[in-house]
C-alpha cells in the first residue's frame, strides 16, 4: 500500500526498522512535544495495528496507525503525528487519505478517530462528523469523529 501527494509519498510500515521509525516520530510528537507518558502513548496496541508513514525527500516525516475493529468494519485512525517541520505540508492529509485507502481496501465501512479538539478542524475537512461531548484522553481533550466509507467503486460510480 503505497500512497504520493507532491513530494510526499506514504507507505505502509512492515519491517522492523520502519516501524520504529513511526514510534520514533510518535515519541518526538506527543511525549516530547505535548507531554503525554511514554507507557501511554506505546501502549501495547502496536502489534496488532497497522502503521502508515509518511516520507518526504525519504526522510521519515509522519506516521499514523490503523487498527481494525468490530471484525474489521471500523477502521480506527490513531496516533496520526507529524514532525514540527513538516506540519503546514499536507503530511497528515496524505497520511489520513491513505489510511481511508486502506481501510476502504480492507473492507471497512466506518473510519473512527479520536481528535483533539484542536484539530478537530483538519478532520472536519477531510469529511469526519464529531459527535458526543469533548473528553480528556491521555491529558488532552479530544472529540470523537466517524467518517463513513464508500468503496471506490461506488464512489467512482457516483461520479457523473
Amino acid at each position: 500500500m503505497t500512497g504520493t501527494t507532491a513530494s510526499i509519498v506514504v507507505r505502509e510500515a512492515r519491517a522492523e526498522a520502519e516501524v520504529e521509525q513511526a514510534l520514533a516520530i510518535r515519541r518526538a510528537v506527543f511525549v516530547a512535544e505535548q507531554g503525554v507518558g511514554e507507557a501511554l502513548e506505546i501502549d501495547g496496541l502496536d502489534p496488532s495495528a497497522r502503521h502508515l508513514l509518511a516520507l518526504r525527500a525519504g526522510r521519515p516525516v509522519g506516521t499514523l496507525r490503523v487498527r481494525f475493529l468490530e471484525r474489521g468494519r471500523i477502521a480506527k485512525v490513531e496516533r496520526v503525528a507529524v514532525l514540527a517541520a513538516a506540519r503546514g505540508q499536507n503530511v497528515g492529509a496524505a497520511l489520513v487519505e491513505a489510511a481511508l485507502d486502506l481501510a476502504r481496501a480492507d473492507g471497512a465501512v466506518l473510519a473512527r478517530l479520536h481528535a483533539q479538539t484542536i484539530a478537530q478542524g483538519f478532520y472536519a475537512r477531510l469529511g469526519f462528523v464529531a459527535y458526543g461531548p469533548e473528553f480528556e484522553e491521555d491529558g488532552i481533550m479530544h472529540v470523537a469523529m466517524d467518517l463513513a466509507l464508500a468503496s471506490r467503486r461506488s464512489q467512482n460510480r457516483e461520479k457523473p
